[in-house]
């Protein structure tokens, strides 16, 4: 009775076992063999379609999961690619137009020549700090007044322009003054190039540049490029100034006005290119 008590769990444990194994084995027997084991075979039929669910719910659980993870490790990609393509469309954008900016002046420049001293900005005006600064060079270069200044950038053909700045107003020997085209006492003679008309523009105390075509049946439009007619003593020909940006209409019959946009930045200037010439 002792050895019972004590190894009734074992026991009972090893029973539970064999009768398991001996109704698998059975419900095995009478599947091959056509023998219907009553209660016990759908007992083990009922546990054996649990368990097949079972298994068919955590498998598709598990790959529902990967997928999901792995819809998400895509997503995060292209959500990358679309930044990185964005970014290349921005980028290609920005070198098309500055191609096409830059070609286009090139093409009216490359044959201009001139001799040059490249000055520093070192000081702005302090009434409008774009209309009028001061650069690093002076009478000991070769800088005199009413000198053309323009913005440019050097190539292994030369110089190229960007566009038209200004003028040398002052010197002394180590320094001069720039005023600009914003300046409303800067007055420079154009030629729109799209029509051969002539005209004059100014800048103004709010900063910006207006012109007057002398004939005002001209067939001028927004985006025509305009250059130095050279008319007068100071501003040599077909030096790039910028392009038409508006036609304003006025009650002057004799004259049309237009908005101009200049080509050159001129809150980006630190650089500016003096051409040194023989009047």
């Amino acid at each position: 009775m002792n050895f019972i008590r004590k190894h009734i769990k074992k026991f009972l444990f090893v029973i539970t076992i064999f009768i398991l194994i001996t109704m698998i084995g059975l419900s095995s027997i009478g599947r091959m063999d056509g023998v219907n084991l009553g209660f016990f075979g759908n007992l083990l039929s009922g546990m054996q379609k649990v368990t097949y669910k079972t298994g068919l719910t955590l498998t598709s659980s598990f790959l529902s999961v990967q997928e999901i993870v792995k819809m998400r490790e895509e997503n995060i990609m292209l959500t990358e690619t679309v930044y990185q393509l964005q970014e290349q469309v921005r980028v290609l954008e920005n070198i098309i137009n500055k191609s096409n900016a830059l070609e286009t002046e090139y093409e009216m420049k490359k044959n201009l020549s001139y001799d040059y001293v490249i000055g520093q900005v070192i000081a702005l005006d302090d009434s409008n700090w774009f209309s009028r600064f001061t650069i690093d060079k002076g009478e000991k270069d070769g800088i005199k007044k009413n000198d053309i200044v323009i913005q440019a950038v050097e190539t292994e053909d030369g110089m190229v322009q960007i566009g038209l700045l200004g003028l040398v107003a002052e010197t002394s020997s180590s320094w001069s003054k720039i005023i600009t085209l914003l300046d409303e006492s800067c007055k420079v003679s154009f030629r729109d190039i799209n029509n051969d008309e002539s005209g004059i523009l100014q800048g103004s105390i709010d900063g910006n540049v207006t012109g007057y075509f002398f004939n005002s049946k001209v067939s001028a439009e927004i985006g025509d490029n305009l250059v130095t007619s050279g008319i007068g003593e100071i501003y040599t020909p077909d030096i790039y100034i910028g392009n038409v940006k508006d036609i304003v209409e006025t009650t002057d019959a004799s004259t049309l006005k237009i908005i101009v946009e200049p080509a050159v930045e001129f809150t980006k200037i630190n650089r500016v290119y003096v051409l040194k010439q023989e009047r």
